[in-house]
């Protein structure tokens, strides 16, 4: 299945040139909303983490506002075909003082046990930022899953942290150097 799901991700022209976070060009910038934008091969990655997401004792699964937030609704949705339904919640990346306060868009039962997903890690930078606001709430994360790890330290900086980093392809695998 991996291969076939590598072969309809490339499909979709994910890679570009563009801008890390951090401002960094990168020829090869994946474009995650490309991919999260079709129905079939959404699905299908989201199923796929939701099936790594299993191996652990999560019961939510949260991504940061925007791609991961994304991502995480559709691994809730994929849950419910599984043994286990997981909520999703987004998290933001600025703590919002009106409506539903907070880093979380909804509360989250107390102490949950999060997995968090995006579509990509790079430097660890914005698992961090999730890791430490999910921390901040009180709750404990239980793994990063990624549709794609770059290996350019987001595992070494979360295991620094006590989180292992699961990613269902490296960038090595996809784009040939």
């Amino acid at each position: 299945m991996t291969g076939h799901l590598a072969r309809t991700l490339l499909a979709r022209r994910p890679f570009r040139p563009g801008r890390r976070g951090d401002g960094t060009p990168l020829a090869d910038y994946f474009d995650g909303h490309r991919v999260l934008g079709e129905p079939r091969l959404l699905a299908a990655l989201a199923n796929e983490l939701c099936l790594a997401i299993e191996q652990t004792d999560a019961d939510l699964v949260a991504g940061e506002v925007a791609a991961g937030a994304q991502l995480a609704t559709a691994v809730a949705l994929a849950s419910v075909r599984h043994d286990r339904v997981l909520e999703s919640r987004g998290i933001r990346r600025v703590r919002k003082e009106y409506g539903v306060p907070g880093l979380l868009t909804s509360p989250a039962p107390a102490a949950s046990r999060v997995a968090v997903v995006d579509d990509v890690a790079g430097t660890g930078a914005a698992g961090l930022r999730c890791v430490e606001a999910l921390r901040e709430a009180g709750h404990e994360v239980v793994g990063v899953f990624v549709l794609l790890d770059r290996c350019q330290g987001a595992a070494e900086a979360l295991a620094r942290f006590g989180v292992i980093l699961t990613s269902l392809f490296r960038l090595e695998d996809l784009v040939p150097s």
